[in-house]
């Protein structure tokens, strides 16, 4: 297998003269072999293994159906496509290389990815193009066994796949590198976060439960029938949302913040909270005194929105004790 450093030669600036530049051979890397080596570098040297195959996948997926589609011939739900059929691989690339906009240019046969350093003219660059295999996504899903070296450092550092080093701002992301190890890892802590959200719903006490649930945006009541849904209905939609969602499950779960809200918007709900005293001044309904100024105010949002405020500041500490009292 041909040196990384042969196939696509590096060049560096030699000190102190920025415009003159120097080849970086095998024997450079030996020398300088207890200096930190740079990304640019580190990519051009890595090695890949004839006998296996480097995959990629699109890095955007199909949106879940919210209904499924039927299949005519068989009459039933099609299966849900997680890619498009088919996209086609864009052989050209801008990088940002060395601080510097660079072009990438691959077609079968190239020495060296950097289009600087391939045939200069236009006509032999065309027809090396024209006759360069057609590849693209199948279902998503590409991959190149280790001897398409050049392929392979095209994959892996054109600003198309989106974990590149070398992505420009303004690329889209187009694929990314199959990692099965990090695949493995990510999966393996949502089925962990998974099991942690189902506990968590299953052990919240029914207050609770109501309130991350309307956090959550867990339906409280049938819209058809205008019925309240039951604790128990409550409680198996809470569950799947858990399954669904189990970071922003867990991250929100407890939140007294979350919870305070919840409070403040049931005690204007209930009248508990009004301004029918004074328009101005958001009072307890039970003896007219006052909680704080909600000067300019009308809807119920707004004054919510004020309410929080204040509760979260060191004036609306006896506040917020007080709410808490009521419904707990």
């Amino acid at each position: 297998m041909a040196d990384a450093l042969q196939d696509a030669p590096l060049t560096i600036p030699k000190h102190g003269r920025g415009k003159q530049k120097k080849t970086l051979t095998e024997n450079d890397l030996v020398v300088q072999k207890n200096e930190p080596l740079t990304k640019e570098q580190i990519v051009l040297s890595q090695k890949f293994d004839t006998n296996k195959k480097y995959m990629f996948e699109l890095a955007k997926k199909n949106p879940e159906r919210e209904q499924p589609v039927m299949d005519m011939s068989t009459k039933r739900p099609a299966p849900h496509k997680e890619f498009i059929p088919f996209r086609n691989i864009v052989y050209t690339s801008q990088i940002v290389w060395n601080g510097d906009r660079r072009i990438l240019r691959y077609y079968d046969g190239c020495k060296s990815i950097f289009s600087d350093e391939q045939p200069k003219d236009r006509e032999t660059i065309e027809q090396l193009i024209k006759q360069t295999k057609r590849r693209g996504f199948q279902e998503g899903k590409f991959g190149a066994y280790g001897d398409e070296r050049m392929l392979l450092l095209y994959m892996t550092i054109a600003s198309w796949n989106s974990e590149s080093e070398f992505r420009t701002r303004s690329a889209d992301a187009v694929w990314i590198a199959t990692n099965r190890d990090k695949q493995l890892s990510v999966e393996s802590q949502k089925l962990d976060d998974q099991m942690e959200a189902l506990k968590l719903a299953q052990e919240a006490t029914e207050q609770k439960m109501f309130i991350h649930a309307n956090y959550l945006g867990v339906p409280l009541m049938d819209y058809d029938s205008g019925n309240e849904f039951t604790t128990e209905e409550v409680r198996v939609k809470y569950r799947k949302q858990a399954l669904r969602n189990p970071s922003e499950f867990i991250s929100s779960y407890g939140n007294k913040k979350i919870e305070l809200k919840y409070f403040i918007n049931k005690a204007l709900e209930q009248g508990l909270i009004n301004n029918k005293f004074n328009k101005n001044k958001a009072t307890w309904a039970n003896s007219n005194t006052e909680i704080c100024d909600i000067s300019g105010l009308r809807s119920n949002e707004a004054i919510s929105d004020r309410l929080f405020e204040f509760a979260c500041t060191e004036e609306g500490e006896e506040f917020e004790i007080q709410l808490r009292a009521l419904f707990s």
